[in-house]
């Protein structure tokens, strides 16, 4: 079923819960929103959308996105989607954005800005490792998308066969660190709208990321990661499901992440993320 856009109100933020007393990370795309929802899947989400704004005021829960798309494309996907809530914080742009809930509205939180540096520094050391890069023979295309200031830099490594992705992969991975460069390498998924056989490429700061944003904000406010929860589909969020306790692969997830993380919800996108916070609630985790 194609998504509505006319006539969808804006979304409004919840408001943060006082106190923060457990937290849980969502990937947005096919995780939380299904890309082309069925009747089920939207009134799936619609129940997780009421749960969240329950469970806050009663269990103390806050609860976020934490993806790679952009801020714009994440509001653009949510006003077509008909969304009626955004959540108490939205980590966007691979972790390199982080917004919080003020006032029904997001805005940027300053302790994780002090801790970015400019695009321009980013640029410099992410150019030199495309050159490393491209004279072993190792080629990367830009990816669409990515604002100039962005702190994520974006590309596609054609898969090739499995001997020599292996190697220039690697290679990929040695020259983002000696370049002080964190970065993330997945499989690109086409449910999304990422080309097949590909890789997808993030180049990023170090202090960025998926495991990042959940470090900050467990610390921020004083929840152990062990007992925080994470939801994802794909190669991208894996780190993320690693760094908390209860780290949930949705039943739609990637073949790639499906074999690389334990534990795997039998429901799909919100409706797994539903099933598993209301459980582990109820239980006091």
């Amino acid at each position: 079923m194609p998504p509505r856009t006319e006539g969808a109100p804006e979304a409004t933020a919840l408001p943060l819960p006082r106190p923060v007393r457990a937290v849980a990370f969502s990937d947005f795309d096919e995780t939380y929103l299904a890309h082309s929802p069925t009747e089920g899947e939207r009134a799936c989400r619609e129940a997780l959308e009421d749960f969240l704004a329950e469970a806050g005021e009663r269990h103390g829960l806050l609860f976020g996105w934490v993806t790679g798309s952009s801020l714009s494309s994440v509001l653009r996907k949510a006003r077509a989607h008909g969304l009626r809530t955004l959540p108490h914080f939205v980590a966007c742009s691979l972790g390199t954005e982080l917004l919080l809930s003020d006032a029904g509205e997001l805005r940027p939180d300053p302790g994780w800005q002090r801790l970015l540096p400019d695009a321009d520094s980013l640029g410099r050391s992410a150019g030199t490792v495309l050159r490393e890069l491209s004279e072993a023979g190792v080629g990367l295309e830009p990816q669409p998308g990515r604002a100039p200031d962005s702190l994520v830099k974006s590309y596609y490594y054609r898969s090739r066969d499995p001997e020599a992705d292996a190697r220039n992969l690697a290679a990929v991975r040695d020259a983002a660190a000696r370049g002080a460069l964190g970065v993330n390498v997945s499989r690109c998924n086409p449910a999304v709208g990422d080309p097949a056989d590909c890789y997808d490429v993030d180049l990023l700061p170090r202090a960025c990321g998926k495991r990042q944003i959940v470090r900050y904000v467990c610390r921020t406010y004083g929840i152990d990661p062990a007992d925080a929860f994470a939801f994802g589909d794909s190669g991208n969020d894996l780190e993320m499901l690693a760094a908390v306790g209860h780290g949930v692969l949705v039943g739609n997830c990637t073949e790639e992440a499906r074999g690389r993380h334990p534990r795997v919800s039998d429901r799909c996108h919100s409706d797994a993320v539903l099933t598993t916070l209301r459980a582990g609630l109820r239980a006091g985790r």
